[in-house]
């Protein structure tokens, strides 16, 4: 009776060793679907299809890695919770392979510069206040026709700080909006 126990473990085992080469091949393929799904090679976009072969590779492997394990772990080479915490770390990785679930971690996108709206907006303290900003900002210079027609403004306030961004900007105080038309266009800040 134990002689046919230890033939059967036996057994059991040459057909684990049988898996392990399946393991790498389905795990290299998953991972090469993963990496390379939705994005671009060599500027060759790959098919919208390819986002769900990896999942379903990465389901093949997992079924096969589960039955190598459990029968490792039924043999008693192989440590029981090690086993269930590697097939069940392995569940978890492939839900997060999911197409559905891959949208969700993706980082927002940047949010639009929003001062050119602001600088168009109806309350004048913020049209003020976003005409002031666009003189202290690194790129300031993209923001050059907003404030020369800000110069033109009813309110005044805007006017004074559409006119103090622009001599920030310019480095030079002119006399009217045509003039810093004029700088705007020499140094390529309008077309």
């Amino acid at each position: 009776m134990v002689e046919s126990s230890a033939l059967r473990v036996r057994s059991g085992l040459q057909f684990v060793q049988f898996l392990r080469p399946a393991l790498y091949a389905l795990l290299v393929l998953s991972a090469l679907f993963t990496f390379w799904a939705g994005g671009d090679i060599a500027g060759k976009a790959l098919p919208q299809w390819t986002q769900q072969v990896a999942p379903a590779i990465f389901a093949v492997f997992l079924i096969v890695f589960a039955v190598y394990r459990f029968a490792l772990v039924r043999a008693k080479r192989y440590p029981a919770a090690t086993g269930l915490f590697q097939v069940g770390l392995g569940a978890l990785i492939w839900v997060l392979l999911l197409p559905g679930s891959r949208q969700k971690f993706v980082p927002p996108a940047a949010p639009d510069d929003d001062l050119r709206a602001l600088i168009a907006s109806p309350d004048a303290r913020v049209r003020a206040l976003a005409a002031e900003t666009a003189g202290y900002r690194a790129e300031g210079s993209r923001y050059a026709a907003e404030l020369i027609d800000r110069l033109g403004d009813s309110d005044p306030r805007v006017r004074e700080k559409a006119r103090e961004s622009l001599v920030r900007l310019t480095g030079k105080v002119c006399p009217d909006p045509d003039c810093y038309r004029d700088v705007a266009r020499s140094r390529g800040w309008l077309r």
